[in-house]
């Protein structure tokens, strides 16, 4: 008798929590490293550097460069101008960050080399990688070696850095492409055991918790628990402003107190948004197992 709300109860779990909580992991861990990656560019020498002591010449150097889009060579080459000085980009199966200002805040994009859309000359562009000289031309390539970071931008050179560890980080990591994958398999599962639900002889309560389970990714989208869904949002916006702030301090060199004190808030913030969303989830379950039952 009970089958179909265990059924349910261990798909919701699986495709609507554990799943995207995986997921949303994942998601964290790749723009935490994005973000190291950037901050030790920071710190290496500039490309100028290198070339004014002839360095190139004789062996590969590990620099950064600010440049200008020049032109796109074949299918995977970027050609990039700087102090005088043209260096060549190979972007094979490589992945490139966009970061535009919108609206007064950055945003920024992880996106396939190959299915970039056209540059357009004069952008500006950040790269991070090992430079030689091979054939005749400056390269800065995977081959061989670690592929390079490349940050292509709308902004001045001084600020990129700084933008983009205030930006390198998921809206929400929780809405992640493992999520949505999940939800639709959530979906299709939830479709096969809601009947068994529904047959005639089954209490009114058991086919209440499985349709409620059923349909729990939209039960904070309800009124009146949507409240707790818009609270929720609030606070998880603080908690990703304040994990920026610790991350832009951390870059300046603020280390100490104050770094402890975003990161509390930012622990504070998110706990805040966890709770308002289980009470939106709870308080409109418990609305629609009472509704269902009256309906069954």
């Amino acid at each position: 008798m009970f089958i179909p709300v265990y059924l349910a109860a261990l798909a919701a779990i699986v495709f609507y929590a554990l799943l995207p909580v995986a997921g949303a992991f994942v998601t964290r861990q790749q723009w935490r490293q994005f973000r190291k990656s950037v901050a030790a560019a920071a710190m290496l020498p500039e490309f100028s550097q290198h070339l004014a002591a002839g360095n190139l010449v004789s062996q590969a150097s590990h620099c950064r460069i600010h440049g200008d889009v020049d032109a796109l060579g074949g299918q995977h080459e970027l050609w990039i101008s700087c102090h005088n000085a043209s260096v060549v980009v190979d972007l094979r199966d490589a992945w490139v960050y966009v970061l535009t200002g919108r609206a007064g805040e950055d945003t920024i994009e992880k996106r396939r080399w190959s299915g970039l859309p056209s540059i357009g000359p004069g952008a500006r562009v950040f790269i991070a990688g090992t430079v030689e000289l091979s054939g005749g031309r400056l390269m800065a390539g995977p081959t061989g070696k670690e592929a390079p970071l490349v940050i292509l931008h709308d902004g001045d050179d001084d600020g990129v850095v700084r933008r983009s560890i205030w930006a390198g980080r998921h809206e929400n990591e929780y809405w992640n492409p493992a999520t949505q994958i999940s939800m639709a398999l959530g979906v299709v599962t939830m479709s096969g055991i809601v009947p068994m639900a529904l047959r005639s002889r089954i209490p009114s309560l058991i086919g209440a918790l499985t349709l409620t389970m059923a349909f729990s990714p939209i039960l904070a989208l309800l009124p009146p628990g949507v409240v707790g869904f818009f609270v929720y949002r609030k606070f998880w916006r603080k908690a990703r402003y304040c994990r920026a702030r610790r991350d832009a301090d951390n870059l300046a060199g603020a280390q100490g107190p104050g770094d402890y004190s975003w990161q509390h808030r930012a622990n504070t913030a998110t706990t805040a948004s966890i709770l308002a969303l289980a009470s939106a989830l709870a308080v409109n379950g418990w609305l629609v197992v009472v509704l269902l039952r009256r309906l069954l």
